[in-house]
């Protein structure tokens, strides 16, 4: 189910060239697979949604968990499934080029990282 960020980018890769939502999510993985984020988080992809999770995880997995969907007009959506009610899940939807930057700040307010995290492990 995990798959590393390496694999991840290849798999949006394949497609960006056929349809600007996968070149979105390409843009968006690549930032995330050159992040300081990238070793303290996990993703996995379903169709062409990726779904992100703070610890490694198995199938099956119904934890909370941030999906992000591409949509068209240049937008990602981010949703966090931390329950069954729809209407519950924190739901947003960003331009695409902020994709990064918008989960970042998910992160910072959801406390899986703070604004000075770093990945230095002195």
């Amino acid at each position: 189910m995990i798959k590393s960020w390496d694999n991840i980018c290849n798999f949006y890769e394949q497609f960006q060239d056929k349809n600007n939502v996968f070149k979105n999510m390409f843009n968006l993985v690549t930032s995330i697979k050159n992040s300081k984020y990238s070793n303290y988080i996990y993703g996995w992809t379903s169709m062409y949604e990726l779904y992100i999770v703070q610890t490694k995880v198995e199938y099956p997995y119904d934890g909370p968990r941030l999906l992000i969907s591409p949509l068209e007009n240049n937008k990602l959506e981010f949703r966090y499934i931390d329950t069954y009610c729809i209407n519950r899940q924190w739901k947003r939807i960003f331009n695409a080029d902020e994709g990064f930057l918008k989960l970042e700040s998910f992160f910072f307010s959801i406390h899986w990282f703070y604004p000075n995290f770093t990945n230095d492990n002195s």
